[in-house]
This record gives C-alpha cells, structure tokens and sequence, in this order.
C-alpha cells in the first residue's frame, strides 16, 4: 500500500511536470503570433481611386509621389528623409526637395530603381502605366485627380490617411488664402464681374469644367472660356481671345519652359498687332502668375489665386 501511495504521488508530479510543461509551452507559442499581430498591427489596407484594395504599411521610409502637386502635399506632411525620390519637374517645395537624392519618372523601370515601399500617383498617368507599376509589385496607390478647390482639400485628406499624416496646416492655409480673397472681393466687386482668360502657349484654356473655372468663382469674375463655350479640354485661338475681349488676361509663368516649347509672354502680347484692340491690351492688364502654383491642384494652389485677386482688383 505504501509502495502504490508512493506509485500514486510519482505519477501526480509526472503529470505535474507535463502540465508546467504544456502550459509553457501554450504561452510560448500563444506569445509569439500575438507579439508578430502587434508588430504589424499599424498596417493596413485602403481603396484607392481606380477600386484597387492597396497595402500600406505603418510608416513607409520609401515613398516616392509621382507629380509636382502629389509632390507639394507628401513633403508638407512628411520629412524628406521618408522620400525616397521625386521628378524632375519644378514643385512648390524646393528647399524639402533638395534633401531628397532620388530623381525619377513615373515608368516602372525608373521606379524599381529606388526600391519604393508606397508611391503615390494621380489618376492622369495611363492606365497601361499603372497596371505596368502594378504589375511590377511595387506598392501604389492612384488618387482621383481634383478639378476644384474642394475636391483638392479632399485629395489632402485622403493622402493625409495614407500617410498617417495630418493635413490640418495645408487646409488651414488655403482657407486662409480664400478668407483674404473673399475679403478683397467683398470690398473691391462694384456689381459688375471683369472677365478674365487664362491664355497660355495652347491658346485660350480653362474652359468650363476646370479647375481655372472654378477659381473665377471664388475670384468674382467671368471666365471669358467659359463664356464662348470652351470645356474642360478645349483651347481657343487667338481670334477666340480677341471675341471674348477680356478685361485681364492670365499668362502661367516659364516655370515649365522646355527646350521643345516656351509659355507666351507679356511682350508677345503687347506687340500683336492683332490684339490691340483687346481691352486687357489696351489697358496694360495682362498678369503673370506662377506657374508652379496656378497649375498646381495642391494647397499651393489658392496663392495662384489670391495673386490673380490682387492683380483683377488693383490691390497690393
């Protein structure tokens, strides 16, 4: 009996010792998924422009915005140590810009180059494009493309998400901006609106339906584009611009001059002779703007339009 007594408590603390063991065992490999699941727990997943579910991890390091206004909107939410490359074009951003080294085009080739881990991309690249990046692996997330000021602060708040960013000081500076363009309009709009026109080397643009449409409203003034029927992609000629007769014509700055073309300018204007009797000739009322930010659709787009207010109105 002694001997089974014994048997019994051998047998108790044999079990004992596997249950410790099991238990042990069960945390150990209990512990080592849930830490993994903590780890990865600030990635996730968003749906971008074109219906495609994009992996994004907690804090890309790589990221690479394709266009200068995606340019302009990624370095003003993060350091430009997470960029890893940008264009070649000129953004509103430059002295973030000079601290990333990477430099490329919007082609799958270049962009494998800098080993992305999110590029950022609007939708007017080409479908073959994207499905070519996709195709690739490399991580990407496509955007609608904004065609107004509020379409552009909600374009912020969604890379703002991507990001995990915030948008809060680009939204407040535009509205700052339209706050002092709403001002000078209200003190300076005597009823009747002057009609404006961007021209550029296309001729005539802005027609109804862009971006330049809806910046006449917040300016107060007609879109002489608009006004002869012109759309979203159409460009008038310069017998459109003598038709429409503005009171102030717009001309982009030589920001994006290139070797195979060149934006017109004031002097070209002023000695057609086919224009002089075009009011904003006569008058002397044709006003360079930035280019970089009057065909911008970031937050730096709104200083477009607050120098355009200024000049319309005579306000310094």
């Amino acid at each position: 009996m002694k001997d089974m007594g014994m048997k019994s408590i051998g047998i108790k603390q044999t079990w004992s010792i596997f249950g410790i063991i099991f238990m042990l065992m069960f945390l150990l490999c209990g512990c080592g998924p849930e830490q993994s699941n903590q780890q990865n727990t600030g990635a996730f997943t968003m749906t971008d422009a074109r219906g495609t579910a994009v992996n994004i991890s907690e804090r890309p390091q790589r990221i690479v915005p394709i266009g200068v206004s995606t340019e302009d909107i990624v370095l003003s939410m993060v350091t430009p140590d997470r960029v890893a490359a940008i264009g070649t074009l000129p953004n509103n951003v430059p002295d973030a810009s000079s601290h990333v080294k990477g430099r490329v085009k919007s082609s799958s080739e270049s962009l494998l180059s800098v080993k992305p881990d999110l590029v950022i991309m609007p939708d007017w690249v080409s479908p073959e494009n994207i499905n070519e990046i996709r195709g690739m692996n490399i991580p990407l997330y496509v955007y609608k493309t904004p065609g107004t000021v509020k379409e552009a602060k909600e374009v912020m708040g969604e890379i703002a998400k991507v990001l995990k960013a915030s948008d809060n000081s680009l939204i407040a500076a535009m509205d700052k901006d339209l706050a002092e363009i709403d001002g000078i309009v209200t003190s300076h709009a005597d009823g009747a609106q002057p009609v404006a026109v961007l021209y550029t080397r296309l001729g005539v643009t802005g027609g109804k339906g862009s971006t330049f449409d809806d910046m006449c409203g917040y300016m107060h003034v007609k879109n002489g584009a608009a006004a002869i029927g012109l759309g979203l992609t159409d460009n008038g000629t310069r017998e459109d611009l003598i038709r429409i007769n503005p009171d102030v014509i717009i001309i982009p700055s030589e920001a994006y001059n290139q070797d195979q073309y060149s934006e017109v300018n004031m002097d070209q204007l002023y000695s057609d002779p086919a224009l002089q009797g075009v009011k904003a000739i006569q008058n002397h009322r044709v006003y360079t703007v930035d280019a970089r930010m009057l065909m911008s659709y970031s937050q730096f787009m709104t200083k477009a339009m607050l120098d355009m207010t200024r000049y319309i109105y005579n306000v310094q």
